[in-house]
Protein backbone atom coordinates (compact mmCIF):
# COMPACT_ATOMS: atom_id res chain seq x y z
CA UNK A 1 0.00 0.00 0.00
CA UNK A 2 2.81 2.39 0.94
CA UNK A 3 4.56 1.74 -2.37
CA UNK A 4 1.33 2.47 -4.22
CA UNK A 5 0.89 5.85 -2.49
CA UNK A 6 4.43 6.84 -3.28
CA UNK A 7 3.92 5.91 -6.93
CA UNK A 8 0.73 8.01 -7.05
CA UNK A 9 2.47 11.03 -5.48
CA UNK A 10 5.37 10.73 -7.88
CA UNK A 11 2.96 10.64 -10.81
CA UNK A 12 1.01 13.69 -9.49
CA UNK A 13 4.08 15.77 -8.60
CA UNK A 14 4.14 17.73 -11.90
CA UNK A 15 0.58 18.89 -11.11
CA UNK A 16 0.75 19.33 -7.32
CA UNK A 17 4.01 21.30 -7.12
CA UNK A 18 2.85 24.23 -9.33
CA UNK A 19 -0.40 24.38 -7.34
CA UNK A 20 1.51 24.55 -4.06
CA UNK A 21 3.78 27.31 -5.45
CA UNK A 22 0.78 29.30 -6.64
CA UNK A 23 -0.89 29.03 -3.21
CA UNK A 24 2.27 30.15 -1.45
CA UNK A 25 2.66 33.09 -3.85
CA UNK A 26 -0.94 34.16 -3.27
CA UNK A 27 -0.42 34.11 0.50
CA UNK A 28 2.73 36.22 0.18
CA UNK A 29 0.97 38.73 -2.09
CA UNK A 30 -2.00 39.07 0.25
CA UNK A 31 0.33 39.66 3.20
CA UNK A 32 2.29 42.31 1.29
CA UNK A 33 -0.87 44.08 0.17
CA UNK A 34 -2.17 44.17 3.72
CA UNK A 35 1.09 45.70 4.96
CA UNK A 36 1.67 48.11 2.08
CA UNK A 37 -1.82 49.27 1.19
CA UNK A 38 -2.16 50.32 -2.46
CA UNK A 39 1.45 49.50 -3.37
CA UNK A 40 1.89 46.95 -6.13
CA UNK A 41 3.72 43.75 -5.25
CA UNK A 42 6.17 44.33 -8.08
CA UNK A 43 7.12 47.71 -6.64
CA UNK A 44 7.66 46.29 -3.17
CA UNK A 45 9.69 43.35 -4.40
CA UNK A 46 11.88 45.52 -6.65
CA UNK A 47 12.77 47.88 -3.78
CA UNK A 48 10.54 50.76 -4.83
CA UNK A 49 8.09 52.86 -2.81
CA UNK A 50 5.25 55.18 -3.67
CA UNK A 51 5.26 58.80 -2.57
CA UNK A 52 1.90 60.54 -2.54
CA UNK A 53 1.83 64.08 -3.92
CA UNK A 54 -1.26 64.99 -1.89
CA UNK A 55 -2.12 65.01 1.80
CA UNK A 56 -5.77 64.11 1.35
CA UNK A 57 -7.31 60.69 1.84
CA UNK A 58 -6.62 58.02 -0.78
CA UNK A 59 -8.92 57.96 -3.80
CA UNK A 60 -8.75 56.75 -7.39
CA UNK A 61 -7.52 60.19 -8.45
CA UNK A 62 -4.96 60.18 -5.63
CA UNK A 63 -3.60 56.79 -6.63
CA UNK A 64 -3.14 58.04 -10.18
CA UNK A 65 -1.08 60.95 -8.86
CA UNK A 66 1.43 58.64 -7.15
CA UNK A 67 4.95 58.60 -8.52
CA UNK A 68 7.31 55.68 -8.15
CA UNK A 69 10.89 56.26 -6.97
CA UNK A 70 13.55 53.72 -5.98
CA UNK A 71 14.77 53.51 -2.41
CA UNK A 72 18.28 54.91 -2.04
CA UNK A 73 20.78 53.85 0.60
CA UNK A 74 21.79 56.47 3.18
CA UNK A 75 24.77 58.34 1.76
CA UNK A 76 26.20 59.54 5.09
CA UNK A 77 25.53 58.46 8.66
CA UNK A 78 27.34 61.35 10.40
CA UNK A 79 27.30 65.11 9.76
CA UNK A 80 29.44 68.01 10.96
CA UNK A 81 27.81 71.32 11.94
CA UNK A 82 29.73 74.12 10.16
CA UNK A 83 27.28 77.02 10.33
CA UNK A 84 26.08 79.42 13.02
CA UNK A 85 29.50 80.26 14.47
CA UNK A 86 28.49 83.80 15.50
CA UNK A 87 25.04 82.76 16.70
CA UNK A 88 25.96 80.09 19.20
CA UNK A 89 25.03 77.35 16.74
CA UNK A 90 22.16 76.63 14.37
CA UNK A 91 18.43 76.64 14.97
CA UNK A 92 16.79 73.29 15.79
CA UNK A 93 13.09 72.63 15.32
CA UNK A 94 10.92 69.98 16.93
CA UNK A 95 9.32 68.92 13.64
CA UNK A 96 10.18 68.61 9.97
CA UNK A 97 7.99 71.60 9.05
CA UNK A 98 9.66 75.01 8.92
CA UNK A 99 6.86 76.48 11.02
CA UNK A 100 7.21 73.93 13.83
CA UNK A 101 8.35 75.12 17.25
CA UNK A 102 12.02 75.91 17.73
CA UNK A 103 14.10 74.38 20.51
CA UNK A 104 15.37 76.83 23.14
CA UNK A 105 18.94 75.52 22.76
CA UNK A 106 20.90 75.68 19.51
CA UNK A 107 23.03 72.93 17.98
CA UNK A 108 26.63 74.01 18.53
CA UNK A 109 29.01 74.75 15.68
CA UNK A 110 31.46 71.86 15.37
CA UNK A 111 29.01 69.31 16.72
CA UNK A 112 28.72 65.86 15.15
CA UNK A 113 25.26 64.38 14.62
CA UNK A 114 23.92 61.06 13.39
CA UNK A 115 21.45 61.13 10.52
CA UNK A 116 18.12 59.56 11.41
CA UNK A 117 16.16 60.85 8.42
CA UNK A 118 16.85 63.14 5.44
CA UNK A 119 14.01 64.76 3.48
CA UNK A 120 15.27 67.29 0.95
CA UNK A 121 17.40 69.76 2.93
CA UNK A 122 15.75 68.83 6.24
CA UNK A 123 17.71 66.50 8.50
CA UNK A 124 16.46 64.68 11.59
CA UNK A 125 19.45 63.99 13.81
CA UNK A 126 20.70 62.46 17.04
CA UNK A 127 23.53 64.30 18.82
CA UNK A 128 26.83 62.43 18.94
CA UNK A 129 29.38 65.12 19.94
CA UNK A 130 28.98 68.74 21.00
CA UNK A 131 26.13 70.56 22.72
CA UNK A 132 22.51 71.13 21.84
CA UNK A 133 19.23 69.19 21.75
CA UNK A 134 19.65 65.43 21.80
CA UNK A 135 17.36 65.06 18.77
CA UNK A 136 15.55 67.38 16.37
CA UNK A 137 15.28 68.75 12.83
CA UNK A 138 17.68 71.17 11.12
CA UNK A 139 18.27 72.54 7.63
CA UNK A 140 21.49 71.36 6.01
CA UNK A 141 21.80 74.65 4.13
CA UNK A 142 20.24 78.12 3.82
CA UNK A 143 20.25 80.08 0.56
CA UNK A 144 22.88 77.73 -0.79
CA UNK A 145 25.21 78.06 2.22
CA UNK A 146 26.01 74.84 4.07
CA UNK A 147 25.04 74.57 7.73
CA UNK A 148 25.93 70.87 8.00
CA UNK A 149 28.15 68.74 5.78
CA UNK A 150 28.71 64.97 5.67
CA UNK A 151 31.51 64.03 8.05
CA UNK A 152 33.25 61.99 5.38
CA UNK A 153 33.44 65.03 3.06
CA UNK A 154 37.10 66.04 3.23
CA UNK A 155 36.36 69.26 1.34
CA UNK A 156 33.90 70.52 3.95
CA UNK A 157 34.54 74.12 5.00
CA UNK A 158 35.84 74.72 8.50
CA UNK A 159 33.49 76.47 10.92
CA UNK A 160 33.77 80.18 10.25
CA UNK A 161 35.01 82.44 13.01
CA UNK A 162 32.52 84.90 14.44
CA UNK A 163 34.40 87.83 12.96
CA UNK A 164 34.48 86.61 9.36
CA UNK A 165 32.92 89.01 6.86
CA UNK A 166 30.63 86.51 5.18
CA UNK A 167 29.27 85.43 8.56
CA UNK A 168 28.54 89.06 9.41
CA UNK A 169 26.45 89.39 6.29
CA UNK A 170 24.49 86.25 7.01
CA UNK A 171 24.06 87.24 10.64
CA UNK A 172 22.00 90.31 9.83
CA UNK A 173 19.23 90.39 12.39
CA UNK A 174 16.95 87.49 11.70
CA UNK A 175 19.24 85.94 9.09
CA UNK A 176 19.14 82.68 11.00
CA UNK A 177 15.57 83.25 12.00
CA UNK A 178 14.25 81.42 8.98
CA UNK A 179 15.33 78.00 7.79
CA UNK A 180 13.79 78.48 4.38
CA UNK A 181 15.43 79.51 1.12
CA UNK A 182 13.34 82.68 0.83
CA UNK A 183 14.88 85.90 -0.36
CA UNK A 184 16.08 88.07 2.49
CA UNK A 185 13.47 90.62 1.41
CA UNK A 186 10.59 88.20 1.74
CA UNK A 187 9.85 87.03 5.30
CA UNK A 188 6.93 85.28 6.97
CA UNK A 189 7.55 85.13 10.74
CA UNK A 190 5.54 84.38 13.87
CA UNK A 191 6.49 84.65 17.57
CA UNK A 192 4.40 83.23 20.41
CA UNK A 193 4.00 85.43 23.49
CA UNK A 194 2.90 82.35 25.44
CA UNK A 195 6.42 80.94 25.13
CA UNK A 196 8.10 84.12 26.42
CA UNK A 197 7.95 85.15 30.07
CA UNK A 198 10.91 87.47 30.79
CA UNK A 199 11.89 87.50 34.44
CA UNK A 200 10.82 90.65 36.23
CA UNK A 201 8.18 91.60 33.68
CA UNK A 202 8.48 95.03 32.03
CA UNK A 203 10.88 96.19 34.76
CA UNK A 204 13.16 93.19 34.31
CA UNK A 205 16.55 93.42 32.62
CA UNK A 206 15.56 91.25 29.63
CA UNK A 207 12.49 93.29 28.67
CA UNK A 208 14.32 96.59 29.22
CA UNK A 209 17.30 95.46 27.13
CA UNK A 210 15.04 94.58 24.20
CA UNK A 211 13.12 97.84 24.61
CA UNK A 212 16.34 99.86 24.34
CA UNK A 213 17.12 98.23 20.98
CA UNK A 214 14.32 100.42 19.58
CA UNK A 215 15.95 103.82 19.14
CA UNK A 216 12.76 105.77 18.34
CA UNK A 217 11.55 107.19 21.66
CA UNK A 218 7.97 107.48 20.42
CA UNK A 219 7.85 103.74 19.69
CA UNK A 220 9.31 102.90 23.11
CA UNK A 221 6.76 105.13 24.80
CA UNK A 222 3.95 103.49 22.85
CA UNK A 223 4.96 100.06 24.15
CA UNK A 224 4.74 101.21 27.75
CA UNK A 225 1.39 102.94 27.27
CA UNK A 226 -0.36 99.59 27.25
CA UNK A 227 -1.72 98.68 30.67
CA UNK A 228 -1.87 94.91 30.30
CA UNK A 229 1.37 92.91 30.44
CA UNK A 230 0.37 90.71 27.50
CA UNK A 231 -0.26 93.82 25.37
CA UNK A 232 3.16 95.20 26.24
CA UNK A 233 4.79 91.97 25.13
CA UNK A 234 2.89 92.06 21.84
CA UNK A 235 3.78 95.71 21.23
CA UNK A 236 7.49 95.19 21.90
CA UNK A 237 7.78 92.05 19.78
CA UNK A 238 5.93 93.65 16.86
CA UNK A 239 8.43 96.52 16.80
CA UNK A 240 11.38 94.14 17.03
CA UNK A 241 9.96 92.11 14.12
CA UNK A 242 9.76 95.20 11.88
CA UNK A 243 13.38 96.07 12.60
CA UNK A 244 14.58 92.48 12.28
CA UNK A 245 12.98 92.18 8.83
CA UNK A 246 14.54 95.50 7.77
CA UNK A 247 17.99 94.56 9.11
CA UNK A 248 17.79 91.20 7.33
CA UNK A 249 16.95 92.95 4.05
CA UNK A 250 19.91 95.33 4.47
CA UNK A 251 22.27 92.61 5.80
CA UNK A 252 22.94 94.63 8.94
CA UNK A 253 23.88 93.08 12.29
CA UNK A 254 22.39 95.89 14.41
CA UNK A 255 19.45 98.31 14.42
CA UNK A 256 21.44 101.53 14.95
CA UNK A 257 21.25 102.81 11.37
CA UNK A 258 17.60 101.92 10.81
CA UNK A 259 15.05 104.74 10.59
CA UNK A 260 11.51 103.38 10.98
CA UNK A 261 8.56 105.73 10.52
CA UNK A 262 4.77 105.43 10.29
CA UNK A 263 2.18 106.73 7.88
CA UNK A 264 -0.83 108.71 9.06
CA UNK A 265 -2.68 105.40 9.10
CA UNK A 266 0.04 104.02 11.45
CA UNK A 267 1.54 101.65 8.87
CA UNK A 268 5.24 101.17 9.81
CA UNK A 269 7.84 101.46 7.06
CA UNK A 270 11.60 101.61 6.59
CA UNK A 271 12.49 105.22 5.73
CA UNK A 272 16.30 104.89 5.61
CA UNK A 273 18.47 103.27 4.44
CA UNK A 274 16.73 101.51 1.57
CA UNK A 275 17.71 98.19 -0.06
CA UNK A 276 19.14 98.21 -3.61
CA UNK A 277 16.51 99.39 -6.08
CA UNK A 278 17.28 96.65 -8.59
CA UNK A 279 16.58 93.97 -5.95
CA UNK A 280 13.86 95.45 -3.74
CA UNK A 281 12.49 98.69 -5.22
CA UNK A 282 9.38 98.70 -3.01
CA UNK A 283 10.52 96.95 0.16
CA UNK A 284 7.89 97.19 2.89
CA UNK A 285 6.93 95.32 6.03
CA UNK A 286 3.80 94.82 8.11
CA UNK A 287 3.01 93.31 11.51
CA UNK A 288 -0.02 92.15 13.48
CA UNK A 289 -0.76 90.70 16.90
CA UNK A 290 -3.71 89.01 18.54
CA UNK A 291 -4.12 86.32 21.15
CA UNK A 292 -0.95 84.23 21.44
CA UNK A 293 0.85 85.41 18.32
CA UNK A 294 2.77 88.34 16.85
CA UNK A 295 3.35 87.97 13.09
CA UNK A 296 5.32 89.76 10.39
CA UNK A 297 5.50 89.81 6.57
CA UNK A 298 7.67 91.75 4.12
CA UNK A 299 7.87 92.02 0.34
CA UNK A 300 10.35 93.59 -2.11
CA UNK A 301 7.83 94.53 -4.82
CA UNK A 302 4.19 94.45 -3.72
CA UNK A 303 2.61 96.24 -0.79
CA UNK A 304 2.00 93.69 1.94
CA UNK A 305 -0.42 93.47 4.84
CA UNK A 306 -0.77 90.79 7.49
CA UNK A 307 -3.36 90.08 10.15
CA UNK A 308 -3.63 87.36 12.78
CA UNK A 309 -6.93 86.41 14.38
CA UNK A 310 -7.51 84.48 17.58
CA UNK A 311 -10.64 82.57 16.58
CA UNK A 312 -11.65 81.49 20.07
CA UNK A 313 -15.11 82.94 20.73
CA UNK A 314 -14.32 84.71 23.97
CA UNK A 315 -13.32 88.19 25.09
CA UNK A 316 -10.36 89.21 27.26
CA UNK A 317 -12.26 88.23 30.41
CA UNK A 318 -12.99 84.78 29.03
CA UNK A 319 -16.69 85.47 28.46
CA UNK A 320 -18.30 84.11 25.24
CA UNK A 321 -18.86 86.55 22.37
CA UNK A 322 -22.46 86.02 21.33
CA UNK A 323 -23.27 89.31 19.59
CA UNK A 324 -20.80 89.26 16.70
CA UNK A 325 -23.63 88.88 14.16
CA UNK A 326 -25.16 92.21 15.18
CA UNK A 327 -22.02 94.07 16.27
CA UNK A 328 -20.28 93.57 12.93
CA UNK A 329 -23.37 93.29 10.76
CA UNK A 330 -22.31 95.98 8.27
CA UNK A 331 -18.68 94.89 8.03
CA UNK A 332 -19.44 91.65 6.16
CA UNK A 333 -21.55 91.46 3.03
CA UNK A 334 -24.77 89.47 2.90
CA UNK A 335 -23.01 86.76 0.90
CA UNK A 336 -20.19 86.58 3.45
CA UNK A 337 -22.67 86.30 6.31
CA UNK A 338 -24.41 83.51 4.40
CA UNK A 339 -21.10 81.61 4.34
CA UNK A 340 -20.67 82.23 8.07
CA UNK A 341 -24.08 80.72 8.81
CA UNK A 342 -23.35 77.83 6.43
CA UNK A 343 -20.83 76.62 9.02
CA UNK A 344 -23.79 75.19 10.97
CA UNK A 345 -25.56 75.94 14.21
CA UNK A 346 -22.39 75.80 16.30
CA UNK A 347 -21.51 79.45 17.14
CA UNK A 348 -17.84 78.54 17.65
CA UNK A 349 -17.57 77.30 14.07
CA UNK A 350 -19.45 80.34 12.79
CA UNK A 351 -17.11 82.63 14.71
CA UNK A 352 -14.04 80.95 13.18
CA UNK A 353 -15.38 81.58 9.65
CA UNK A 354 -16.28 85.15 10.62
CA UNK A 355 -12.76 85.69 12.04
CA UNK A 356 -11.15 84.50 8.82
CA UNK A 357 -13.22 87.00 6.83
CA UNK A 358 -12.34 89.74 9.30
CA UNK A 359 -8.61 88.92 9.14
CA UNK A 360 -8.70 89.07 5.32
CA UNK A 361 -10.33 92.50 5.42
CA UNK A 362 -7.84 93.75 8.00
CA UNK A 363 -4.89 92.48 5.94
CA UNK A 364 -6.30 94.32 2.91
CA UNK A 365 -6.63 97.70 4.65
CA UNK A 366 -3.26 97.25 6.39
CA UNK A 367 -1.54 96.61 3.07
CA UNK A 368 -3.14 99.78 1.67
CA UNK A 369 -2.48 101.77 4.83
CA UNK A 370 -6.06 102.96 5.39
CA UNK A 371 -5.55 103.04 9.15
CA UNK A 372 -7.96 102.62 12.04
CA UNK A 373 -11.62 103.25 11.42
CA UNK A 374 -11.53 102.21 7.76
CA UNK A 375 -15.04 100.78 8.08
CA UNK A 376 -16.15 101.85 4.60
CA UNK A 377 -13.24 99.96 3.07
CA UNK A 378 -13.96 96.90 5.22
CA UNK A 379 -17.60 96.90 4.12
CA UNK A 380 -16.85 97.41 0.43
CA UNK A 381 -14.51 94.42 0.01
CA UNK A 382 -15.69 90.82 -0.29
CA UNK A 383 -13.80 87.53 -0.06
CA UNK A 384 -15.88 84.79 -1.64
CA UNK A 385 -13.44 82.60 -3.58
CA UNK A 386 -11.14 80.72 -1.21
CA UNK A 387 -9.29 77.76 -2.74
CA UNK A 388 -7.31 75.15 -0.77
CA UNK A 389 -3.54 75.39 -1.21
CA UNK A 390 -1.94 72.21 -2.49
CA UNK A 391 0.32 70.08 -0.30
CA UNK A 392 -1.14 71.27 3.00
CA UNK A 393 -3.40 69.30 5.37
CA UNK A 394 -7.09 69.82 4.52
CA UNK A 395 -8.65 72.86 6.14
CA UNK A 396 -5.36 74.57 7.07
CA UNK A 397 -4.31 76.70 4.06
CA UNK A 398 -6.16 78.71 1.41
CA UNK A 399 -5.60 81.35 -1.26
CA UNK A 400 -8.04 83.79 -2.81
CA UNK A 401 -8.78 87.20 -4.22
CA UNK A 402 -10.89 90.21 -3.36
CA UNK A 403 -13.93 91.91 -4.89
CA UNK A 404 -14.33 95.63 -4.18
CA UNK A 405 -17.71 97.25 -4.84
CA UNK A 406 -18.58 94.38 -7.15
CA UNK A 407 -15.33 94.49 -9.15
CA UNK A 408 -12.66 91.82 -9.05
CA UNK A 409 -9.25 93.28 -8.15
CA UNK A 410 -6.79 91.31 -10.32
CA UNK A 411 -3.65 92.77 -8.75
CA UNK A 412 -4.43 91.41 -5.29
CA UNK A 413 -3.66 87.99 -3.85
CA UNK A 414 -4.42 86.60 -0.38
CA UNK A 415 -3.14 83.59 1.56
CA UNK A 416 -4.54 82.17 4.79
CA UNK A 417 -2.82 79.68 7.08
CA UNK A 418 -3.81 78.18 10.40
CA UNK A 419 -1.01 78.65 12.93
CA UNK A 420 0.28 75.64 14.91
CA UNK A 421 -0.70 74.99 18.51
CA UNK A 422 -3.72 74.07 20.60
CA UNK A 423 -5.15 77.61 20.54
CA UNK A 424 -6.67 78.19 17.08
CA UNK A 425 -5.33 81.24 15.22
CA UNK A 426 -5.45 82.15 11.52
CA UNK A 427 -3.18 84.53 9.63
CA UNK A 428 -4.01 86.30 6.38
CA UNK A 429 -1.35 87.86 4.17
CA UNK A 430 -2.41 90.36 1.50
CA UNK A 431 -0.23 91.30 -1.43
CA UNK A 432 -1.20 94.05 -3.88
CA UNK A 433 -0.05 96.77 -6.31
CA UNK A 434 2.00 99.66 -4.85
CA UNK A 435 -0.31 102.13 -6.61
CA UNK A 436 -3.06 101.15 -4.15
CA UNK A 437 -1.24 102.61 -1.14
CA UNK A 438 -3.03 105.21 1.02
CA UNK A 439 -0.46 107.72 2.30
CA UNK A 440 -1.87 111.10 3.34
CA UNK A 441 1.53 112.63 4.12
CA UNK A 442 3.33 111.07 1.16
CA UNK A 443 6.30 109.94 3.26
CA UNK A 444 5.90 106.24 2.57
CA UNK A 445 5.30 106.57 -1.16
CA UNK A 446 8.63 108.41 -1.48
CA UNK A 447 10.33 105.20 -0.36
CA UNK A 448 8.72 103.21 -3.20
CA UNK A 449 11.13 103.56 -6.13
CA UNK A 450 8.77 101.81 -8.57
CA UNK A 451 5.25 102.65 -7.37
CA UNK A 452 3.61 101.83 -10.71
CA UNK A 453 5.27 98.49 -11.35
CA UNK A 454 3.20 95.40 -12.06
CA UNK A 455 3.28 93.08 -9.10
CA UNK A 456 5.08 89.81 -9.88
CA UNK A 457 2.94 86.70 -9.73
CA UNK A 458 2.61 85.11 -6.29
CA UNK A 459 5.27 82.43 -5.97
CA UNK A 460 6.11 79.94 -3.25
CA UNK A 461 7.58 82.45 -0.74
CA UNK A 462 4.24 84.28 -0.62
CA UNK A 463 2.27 81.05 -0.31
CA UNK A 464 4.39 79.64 2.51
CA UNK A 465 3.23 79.67 6.15
CA UNK A 466 4.94 81.72 8.83
CA UNK A 467 8.16 80.38 10.32
CA UNK A 468 7.86 80.22 14.12
CA UNK A 469 10.75 82.03 15.84
CA UNK A 470 12.00 82.24 19.42
CA UNK A 471 12.41 85.76 20.80
CA UNK A 472 16.22 85.58 20.78
CA UNK A 473 16.15 85.18 16.98
CA UNK A 474 14.97 88.82 16.78
CA UNK A 475 18.09 90.12 18.53
CA UNK A 476 20.74 91.40 16.08
CA UNK A 477 24.13 89.69 16.19
CA UNK A 478 25.90 92.72 17.65
CA UNK A 479 23.67 92.64 20.73
CA UNK A 480 23.29 88.91 21.39
CA UNK A 481 25.93 88.70 24.11
CA UNK A 482 24.34 91.65 25.88
CA UNK A 483 20.90 90.10 25.53
CA UNK A 484 22.08 86.75 26.94
CA UNK A 485 23.55 88.56 29.93
CA UNK A 486 20.32 90.50 30.45
CA UNK A 487 18.27 87.33 30.12
CA UNK A 488 20.40 85.51 32.67
CA UNK A 489 21.98 83.24 30.07
CA UNK A 490 18.64 81.86 28.88
CA UNK A 491 17.92 81.55 25.15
Amino acid sequence: LGSGVLLLLAAAAPILLPCVCICVSICVCVTLLRCCGPLSVTQVLTGKVLIHSSLTSTSKRDIQSFSCVPLKPMAFALWNVVGGADKGGILVRMGKELNSSAEAERLSTGAVVEQLELIGDRLRFRLVEGTGPKEGWVSTKITGKALLVPKSDSTAPEPTSPGAEDEKKDSAAGADASDSDDSRYHVRWAVSIDDWEPEGGEQGSEFQYLLQLIKEQSDRDQVLKFRQWEDRKRALLSRLLVRSAAARALQMNCFKELHVQRTKGRKPFLAQPLPPEEEAPNFNVNVSHDGSWVVCASDPHAVVGIDVADVRREDRRGKPIDDFHTKFKTQLSNREWALVRAAGDDLDKQYEVFSRFWAAKEAYVKARGDGLGAFETLSSCEFLDWRPLENYPPGTAYEGGVVVEGRVQPGWHFVQHRLPGQKPHWITIARGPPAAIIDAHGVFTKCLRKPKMDVPRAESPHLAPCVVLPVDALVPAEHRDGYLAAAGGKR
